[in-house]
């Protein structure tokens, strides 16, 4: 191992990739699921706030918002707009399995807007939804709160006495 090999892999920023993504956005189901994640201490806002096409967890909705509007999203969804490869591709090219490729084509013209659409409409919501789930979460916080401060409000007082 020369001094070199240690920057070829670059692990630490590595997300996932387009192909696995691509998968996860094939169905409303897996696009609710990870859109309604359970609370994890362990991930960025409890696990709350992601964005699917980039596979990354934010702090709070307004990072989530502002990330929606980076450059670094939109190539994300302009990468993930179009089929990413895969072996039967490659083994098109060489020119074996060229007619279940060809089949595959025409299944993907087909299929793909109605796929972008759901895509599209699923995700139309995703910050609302997030305004929605903090609102709830706030008042659900606030109600303990609010009955201790009455119940310390009901409480009897007791009478401290000083010593001279």
């Amino acid at each position: 191992m020369g001094r070199y090999s240690v920057r070829r892999y670059k692990t630490k920023r590595r997300t996932r990739d387009l192909d696995l993504i691509y998968g996860d956005l094939s169905t409303p189901e897996s696009i609710q699921s990870l859109k309604h994640q359970p609370m994890d201490e362990y991930k960025a806002g409890l696990g709350q706030y992601y964005c699917v096409h980039c596979a990354k967890y934010f702090q709070d909705n307004k990072a989530l918002a502002s990330h929606l509007k980076s450059k670094i999203h939109k190539r994300r969804v302009k990468d993930l707009s179009v089929r990413p490869y895969d072996n039967l591709e490659s083994e098109a090219a060489t020119g074996t399995n060229l007619l279940k490729f060809m089949e595959r084509v025409e299944h993907y013209k087909q299929s793909e807007p109605a796929r972008k659409q759901m895509e599209d409409a699923v995700l139309a919501t995703h910050l609302a939804e997030n305004e929605e789930k903090d609102k709830i979460l706030a008042a659900q916080l606030q109600a303990p709160q609010e009955e201790v401060a009455q119940e310390n409000l009901d409480a009897p007082v007791k009478e401290v006495k000083m010593a001279d």
